[in-house]
């Protein structure tokens, strides 16, 4: 498919291609589309076609700027500024989980506007993928949970951080590019081949109710727009 994925914002949905990157947003009331294109980059290509590494760059081209972010916080060394040992190591994964726990439930009864978003772009990625048309009413009728979304990813990974923390708690920055590596190995081979369902309807629980909920017209529209004008940009590229 031309275009990769998308995610929700606070004020809008962005989806991308190898191309480009098509953010849409609402301004009383009206669709606003900003459209960036990536630049070349021979690493990133060769990188998309190494088994192991390929997650690693696809999950750069489409939210670049977290990407870069959660490499910045992971290499910083923090233990030189809070002394550790291997017990406050184990604890302090814990602490980590917890906090980004609790992190999401305050953003699931905070921020209900971005689930809406969200479940607009599930809704609209859906029916493209499908083959269908980018219409309102089959937007409208489409299911909010889909199997390509980051969700998934996060439920393979969790384990295998678990797993691997045992002998890279150390070195987080290496952790957490090995588990998102290994993630997206098996997540692309589980979707291509139908295996491990179990991961899939784990996921889908989460999406259906905690990180997407039912948009409204104008979020519908504004998702319609901007994977339409990702697709069109892939066309004429």
């Amino acid at each position: 498919m031309a275009v990769l994925g998308g995610r929700a914002h606070l004020n809008g949905i962005t989806f991308a291609t190898n191309k480009f990157v098509v953010r849409g947003k609402l301004k009383n009331g009206d669709v606003r589309i900003h459209i960036r294109k990536l630049p070349e980059n021979r690493l990133l290509e060769v990188m998309d076609r190494i088994p192991f590494i390929r997650g690693i760059s696809k999950l750069a081209k489409l939210n670049g700027k977290l990407f870069l972010v959660i490499i910045l916080l992971l290499a910083i060394p923090w233990e030189w500024f809070f002394s550790s040992n291997s017990a406050d190591a184990a604890v302090s994964l814990w602490s980590v989980i917890a906090i980004y726990g609790t992190v999401l439930i305050v953003l699931v009864f905070l921020f209900k506007e971005l689930w809406q978003y969200h479940g607009a772009e599930h809704k609209a990625f859906n029916v493209y993928s499908s083959g269908g048309l980018l219409e309102a009413e089959q937007v409208q009728a489409a299911d909010r949970v889909s199997s390509r979304c980051g969700t998934n990813l996060v439920v393979i990974m969790l384990p295998i951080v678990f797993l691997l923390s045992n002998v890279l708690i150390q070195i987080p920055l290496l952790l957490y590019l090995v588990s998102m590596s290994l993630s997206y190995e098996i997540f692309d081979w589980s979707y291509r081949r139908k295996r491990l369902s179990i991961i899939f309807k784990i996921a889908a629980i989460l999406q259906k109710y905690i990180v997407t909920k039912e948009p409204n017209e104008d979020q519908l529209r504004l998702a319609i727009k901007t994977l339409s004008k990702a697709i069109e940009l892939d066309r004429v590229k």
